[in-house]
């Protein structure tokens, strides 16, 4: 069983209200922009234990954890546990753009399950501070104003009431053939 498909009441009251209506020009097929091919969606594995305290590899510790999700149930879920834990997480997400809007001082994102257009969302905020001073951030995230594009972002999630919401460090379009290579990885 998927961990997004678990009933968890973490995942369940994740965004029950207010939530964003579909817009009428959003893409529901699962491919790329243009393809009509449907995808199935990914199982992933479970997640490995954490490191052992004084770990051989330099930089890696047990206190820190990055999280490969595929679904947003499944970050949802895992910012979850991390808070309750009191561990710190860092999400590795891949979804659709729902919806986005730029400012001068942020861009703001509503991402959506690669496979369905439901709920739960997951609101992301990426500070002009990042994108603005770097051409290839402004040009990456300047592509995902566009609704129903694929991305990969890393950053950490919080709940701010009934929400998530991600403090997008980095985010980059993606294609089902990155999708692809890093669930093989994952799935080692």
């Amino acid at each position: 069983m998927l961990t997004s498909d678990i009933g968890d009441a973490c995942v369940t009251n994740a965004n029950n209200s207010g939530s964003p209506t579909k817009p009428s020009n959003y893409r529901e097929d699962h491919g790329d922009v243009g393809s009509t091919k449907a995808r199935k969606p990914i199982a992933r594995r479970p997640f490995p234990n954490a490191v052992r305290d004084r770990s051989p590899i330099i930089g890696l510790s047990s206190s820190a954890f990055l999280r490969t999700c595929f679904r947003i149930g499944e970050a949802i879920n895992q910012s979850c546990q991390a808070s309750k834990s009191g561990k710190n997480v860092m999400i590795e997400l891949y979804a659709r753009v729902f919806e986005s809007e730029r400012t001068d001082t942020t861009q703001q994102f509503t991402f959506c399950d690669l496979f369905h257009v439901k709920p739960p969302y997951i609101k992301g905020i990426y500070g002009a501070a990042v994108w603005k001073t770097v051409q290839l951030f402004e040009y990456d995230s300047r592509r995902l104003l566009q609704q129903g594009r694929m991305c990969r972002c890393i950053g950490t999630m919080k709940r701010e009431g009934k929400e998530w919401v991600m403090t997008v460090l980095n985010i980059w379009e993606a294609t089902w053939e990155d999708m692809k290579w890093v669930e093989g990885i994952v799935s080692f």
